[in-house]
């Protein structure tokens, strides 16, 4: 027989887990499939958070903040997925919580010194504090293989529009895919080292899909600049969809005619010949 502590204790400990696993199931009901691919923890991190706090607001708010906080932050923490995520959830739960005022730490206070390499992951750490120092961030993307005086002159361009350029860069497999066989001719991590080291360019996060919408997403953009014949109205959906959730203004500018990596490589292979 239990004592009568025990009796107490138990039904309030089934109580818990079983909020726990309803609290689990409305939050994968509100996220889409997507946040949950390799490489998009602190993505997903973020976005199952928000749904919790927009949860704790509707529900009137019943506890202090600090103490929902505290179980937020709780909860994440049982999650194997976030296991990486350990020594920056704290940082990044205050900004659901408080996103004008992320918290500082060490880690973020040297991140945005000009020519930053920033990892996909750590991207939303690095977000929150340009938004702090209220810099206008400018994103675009490519592949940027064998930069060129098109490449140069399009990036001067995209500077223009604010004064934080951040370029993401196509990993090396969708390189592949858009490009070809025997593309990239150089690898992903030379090619953003390179970029970076342009003074035009504040910052370079390499992506791993075709489209750029999980480094859209993570970099939240004031302005997205756009080269080619583009329209907004034909711009891919799902990015346009992550430049929408953060209200970016997008930007088609033209590209330098006759400059191009794949003229290059044509040029090349007739001299070869």
């Amino acid at each position: 027989m239990p004592l009568p502590h025990e009796a107490e204790v138990t039904p309030a400990t089934s109580i818990f887990t079983d909020y726990q696993k309803e609290l689990i199931k409305y939050l994968l009901s509100k996220l889409p499939d997507a946040l949950f691919e390799p490489g998009r923890e602190a993505e997903l991190f973020l976005a199952m958070n928000k749904e919790m706090y927009a949860k704790y607001v509707a529900d009137g708010q019943q506890i202090p903040r600090d103490i929902q906080f505290q179980m937020q932050l709780n909860f994440c923490s049982l999650m194997p997925a976030f296991r990486k995520l350990k020594d920056n959830m704290s940082e990044l739960l205050q900004m659901v919580f408080d996103p004008e005022k992320p918290g500082p730490t060490a880690t973020t206070t040297v991140l945005t010194n000009s020519g930053q390499i920033v990892a996909l992951d750590h991207a939303p750490l690095f977000r929150a504090e340009l938004r702090k120092q209220r810099r206008k961030v400018v994103a675009t993307n490519g592949c940027f293989d064998l930069l060129h005086t098109g490449h140069v002159r399009y990036l001067t361009e995209a500077r223009q529009f604010g004064d934080f350029l951040w370029v993401g860069v196509n990993g090396d497999a969708s390189v592949r895919e858009l490009k070809g066989a025997g593309r990239p001719l150089v690898p992903e991590a030379d090619r953003a080292e390179i970029l970076a080291a342009l003074r035009i360019v504040d910052a370079v996060t390499i992506f791993p899909g075709v489209r750029a919408t999980s480094f859209l997403a993570a970099a939240r953009p004031d302005v997205y600049v756009k080269g080619g014949d583009y329209t907004v109205a034909s711009l891919d959906q799902e990015e346009g969809a992550a430049l929408k959730a953060c209200n970016a203004k997008i930007e088609i500018v033209k590209l330098v005619p006759g400059r191009s990596t794949t003229s290059i490589v044509q040029k090349m292979a007739e001299n070869k010949a």
